[in-house]
């Protein structure tokens, strides 16, 4: 199997972007809610609600991203 390195980019570039917010964001989750709430049902429904849609908004735009760059990188083999 060969290994795609813009996949492999891609994926680490968005793996560390999902590190960098989601630690402070389920810290920051996490103590809100417990202003409310011990239950820790509500406390998870609450952290895969919030994690889930900032996944899909940071993933939808780091695939953007390097779609662009991708098609910008072959545009540019193509004059040559």
């Amino acid at each position: 199997m060969k290994l795609d390195r813009n996949a492999l980019k891609e994926a680490s570039v968005d793996t560390l972007l999902g590190a960098m917010v989601n630690f402070p964001l389920s810290w920051l989750t996490l103590s809100m809610v417990l202003v409310f709430t011990t239950n820790s049902f509500i406390l998870s429904l609450s952290q895969l609600i919030i994690l889930s849609i900032l996944a899909i908004i940071r993933r939808y735009y780091t695939r953007v991203y390097f779609q662009d760059r991708n098609k910008r990188k072959n545009i540019g083999k193509n004059l040559d």
